[in-house]
């Protein structure tokens, strides 16, 4: 990471003072591009990201995808200039949703900041109240950061320490640094004072994440311990879905302290199903007689298991309409073919709806184009320009969709911040400017240059404007709008 960090400053440094080192790195893909969760030099990041109109085109999922990977890459000048990009003021008392909204922003910062190990950002979220201490500290294990559990951990480790944060080490596949957070505790680093319960929970854990001679070490350690069948059942099932090369050796360990005549059930194929090798478990699992059920199936599709997705439905497992619904939601195309042609029947509108909603563009085009869904359904709109993905919107007009002059494309671009879909409403869509809720929609995403936009062609003021400004929490967006006059409550006038 330092190494990689110290490339890119030298880099983006080299770029802004000479041209003929410059013409050395063309060409060269390490080079031609930077990741926002690598460290960038302040002056790089400001230049591309503070400058005006950089955050024009930005959706307000993108300009919050942006803040998450300026804090996982630890530069807090950069996560400053962001903030003050983007337009959010998270340390300012809002309404109750715009208050749920930004504690979200707070806490995927704080979280991405823990999951790369980042000691001096984590602690500046911490004093701004972004989040607590325990959930940052099994974060911070999970992710194997053990500096930054000592450093949370601080003078509290009586207060803070608690077994769930071994256990999220050896979910993340961290077995020195839980043996580490486990000597710390009270009593020692015996496990069997814990009880079976407490132990079952360490062993599922070392099963998902670890490999098979950490999970034989932890049990031998809670060798004077009765674990029942309860407490190792998600441990076999913990091994099914494992992120290691060994799951199957794990598997076969699992089963062996099992008690004699125990029942499985559809949990550990459900486990297997999500994994990206999920159909050569599903095979080998189902071969050892696993059971399969609905759930396995719907696991599958979900994650876009196309061979496991076979396997389950040529056993005559049969998916419910809203798991499909659900896939075209998540995009996963293959796995629809897949269905069609093993001919399971699909319906076409609704697929097209959910694809429409999950702004699923390749989805969408084939269930109008393949499945003969209409681009005239009304409940398809809905979900289309809900969505407000200019492309989806432009590739259904074209086929003859109804949308010129439909005011809710400019309310629902309004609301999500999406300019060039505004633009594309006034000069392609010859829609009608009339309505004050399209100002009022985008007062509350705070966005001022959806606001100057909109007034610059004679949009009216509407009547929550400014109160729907002020429940944003954007400063600057209020500031704008005062200085243009925007109505305003007799409360806020008084103050």
């Amino acid at each position: 990471m330092a190494v990689r960090g110290q490339w890119v400053k030298m880099v983006m440094t080299v770029w802004q003072v000479d041209k003929a080192t410059l013409v050395q790195f063309r060409g060269r893909p390490e080079f031609a591009s930077v990741r926002l969760s690598q460290p960038v030099p302040p002056h790089a990041f400001a230049a591309r990201w503070a400058a005006p109109g950089a955050m024009r085109d930005l959706t307000m999922e993108q300009r919050r995808q942006l803040l998450r990977l300026t804090a996982a890459s630890g530069v807090m000048a950069n996560l400053d200039a962001a903030l003050e990009a983007v337009g959010f003021v998270l340390d300012r008392k809002v309404s109750s949703y715009t208050a749920g909204c930004r504690l979200k922003e707070k806490t995927d910062m704080l979280r991405a900041a823990c999951t790369m190990g980042h000691v001096g950002m984590v602690l500046s979220f911490l004093d701004r109240r972004y989040g607590d201490k325990a959930s940052s500290l099994r974060i911070a294990a999970e992710a194997g950061h053990q500096h930054l559990c000592e450093t949370l951990l601080g003078d509290r480790l009586w207060e803070l320490w608690r077994v769930q944060h071994a256990v999220s080490a050896l979910s993340g596949g961290h077995p020195e640094l839980a043996d580490w957070l486990l000597q710390l505790r009270t009593g020692g680093p015996a496990l069997a004072p814990l009880g079976g319960d407490t132990c079952g929970e360490l062993l599922e854990a070392a099963a998902k994440g670890c490999e098979l001679p950490v999970l034989v070490s932890l049990r031998q350690r809670c060798s004077d311990l009765y674990i029942d069948q309860d407490a190792l059942l998600p441990v076999l099932i913990a091994a099914a879905g494992s992120t290691t090369a060994d799951w199957q050796q794990k598997l076969r360990w699992a089963e062996h302290q099992m008690p004699d005549g125990f029942r499985l059930n559809g949990n550990a194929c459900a486990a297997a199903a999500g994994c990206p090798d999920g159909g050569l478990r599903l095979s080998w699992l189902l071969r050892r007689r696993y059971p399969a059920d609905a759930s396995s199936l719907e696991k599958a599709l979900l994650c876009g298991n196309t061979e496991g997705l076979e396997l389950l439905v040529r056993r005559g497992l049969r998916p419910k309409l809203d798991t499909i619904e659900a896939a075209a939601r998540l995009g996963h195309l293959e796995v629809l073919k897949k269905l069609r042609q093993i001919g399971f029947g699909l319906a076409a509108a609704a697929i097209a709806r959910a694809a429409a909603e999950g702004g699923q563009l390749p989805v969408l085009v084939w269930a109008v184009e393949e499945l003969g869904a209409s681009v005239e359904d009304p409940l398809l709109i809905r979900q289309a320009v809900k969505r407000c993905d200019l492309e989806a919107l432009r590739w259904l007009r074209q086929r003859g969709c109804p949308l010129d002059g439909d005011e809710e494309v400019a309310l629902a671009a309004a609301g999500s911040g999406q300019l060039p879909v505004l633009e594309w409403y006034v000069q392609e869509l010859r829609g009608p400017v009339r309505s004050g809720a399209a100002l009022e929609a985008a007062a509350a995403t705070g966005r001022v240059e959806v606001l100057a936009w909109l007034r610059q062609r004679f949009w009216p003021w509407g009547s929550d404007t400014w109160v729907n400004a002020a429940g944003a929490g954007c400063e600057v967006a209020l500031e704008w709008l005062a200085e243009r006059g925007c109505p305003m409550p007799e409360s806020s006038r008084d103050a």
